[in-house]
């Protein structure tokens, strides 16, 4: 994974496979945004580059220059921080920014980001857009050996060092350390959704889950139950979708409990790690990319461990409910009735409704130890659109 670190070095003096600096819109085109730290013959230089590239300075837009004079980075990468609806680069445009420009030499060892970050807030969101640019999925290896490892790791080790304008005091090295935390967390969870379904379910899941647990120096607890256990601890829910499935169910608590716990928050996960439709199909357009519907589980799981490995000051208790949503000859059918973890009876009418159920089973689980904040965290597809768009849903 990559790694981050501050400085407050002349940026034209770090001898990086990459310099980041910021474009703004000027009336005359790009102006080189504030705080990028260059001697005037670099500055001059990038700027006639810019105009002869016909350069907007607009948000997303890069280019790469290279054998720029008076600095010691092989490339210099100029990023656009310009927006229609803001004249000055807020955090998060400063994020994305890092993030575009990054991507764009991600195979690069070492990377520095000189753009304006003036403030804690700018800071932050450089180290976090940067890491975030370096993602790529590792390809999962022929051999069955080492196929979890492949779902709990990103491939790039790029050293990327943010130029601070707010000085490296601690709050400051904090933000960047917290922004690693979070990146590596967000990078799991694009792992965990990139799988191919032959590779992720439950019981692989679960597994991948316990290493990177095991990995981390954070103190979670796991709880896992497998088809037996739900069934004897009469979660109908989740035992229903998953009983056709030659890959049964799980249900997966991690608890995070520091002393002196201030509060306590429930994250419940759908995690249905292939979702057909049951033996109501989905259309076969439909059916492609349900492999990602196992999502919010996997966001709860890595929010839970960042959650830890942040020492944040309240009870985390993540709860992933997965399943893979199968058609055969074990399906449970329309008009088939199955009691629920809190004793609720339901009658399937849509086997392909198979969300609901897991979940029901996940949020009564999680009400029983009483946390002060339940939120559950699904991929609700079609009805979701339906209701807002596309745009994320989560109930609280």
């Amino acid at each position: 994974m990559p790694t981050l670190s501050v400085t407050t070095r002349s940026s034209a003096e770090i001898a990086a496979d990459a310099l980041v600096v910021g474009a703004l819109r000027g009336s005359d085109g790009p102006e080189l945004a504030p705080g990028h730290g260059l001697p005037r013959q670099a500055e001059v230089h990038l700027q006639a580059v810019l105009a002869a590239l016909d350069a907007t300075g607009d948000l997303g837009e890069v280019h790469r220059v290279v054998s720029v004079p008076g600095v010691r980075a092989t490339t210099v990468v100029v990023a656009g921080l310009s927006r229609s609806e803001a004249a000055e680069p807020d955090a998060a445009t400063i994020r994305r920014a890092a993030q575009c420009a990054v991507k764009s030499v991600a195979s690069k060892a070492a990377v520095a980001i000189a753009l304006p970050a003036g403030d804690l807030a700018r800071v932050a969101a450089a180290a976090e857009g940067a890491y975030a640019g370096c993602y790529s999925f590792v390809k999962p290896p022929r051999s069955a050996r080492g196929r979890t490892a492949a779902l709990t790791a990103s491939g790039s080790r790029t050293k990327i060092t943010v130029v601070s304008g707010a000085g490296q005091a601690k709050p400051v090295k904090d933000a960047v350390a917290r922004a690693a935390v979070l990146g590596a967390a967000q990078d799991w969870v694009r792992d965990l959704v990139n799988a191919p379904p032959n590779l992720l379910y439950p019981q692989s899941f679960t597994e991948a889950v316990k290493s990177r647990v095991a990995a981390s120096s954070a103190k979670v607890t796991l709880s896992i139950l497998d088809e037996k256990a739900l069934v004897k601890g009469g979660f109908g829910g989740i035992v229903g979708v998953g009983q056709a499935s030659s890959r049964p169910p799980r249900m997966v608590t991690m608890t995070y409990s520091p002393q002196g716990a201030r509060g306590s928050v429930a994250l419940v996960g759908k995690g249905i790690t292939f979702d057909t439709g049951g033996v109501n199909l989905k259309p076969v357009t439909a059916m492609l990319g349900m492999k990602a519907d196992m999502a919010g589980a996997a966001a709860v799981a890595a929010a839970a461990l960042a959650a830890a490995e942040l020492g944040l000051p309240i009870t985390v208790r993540g709860y992933l409910c997965l399943a893979e949503n199968m058609p055969g000859g074990h399906a449970q059918r329309p008009n088939d009735v199955v009691i629920m973890r809190n004793g609720t009876s339901v009658e399937i009418l849509d086997t392909d409704a198979e969300g609901r159920m897991v979940l029901g089973d996940g949020l009564s689980l999680a009400a029983e130890a009483q946390p002060d904040v339940i939120v559950d965290i699904a991929t609700l597809t079609g009805i979701q659109q339906i209701a807002l768009g596309r745009i994320a849903a989560v109930m609280g």
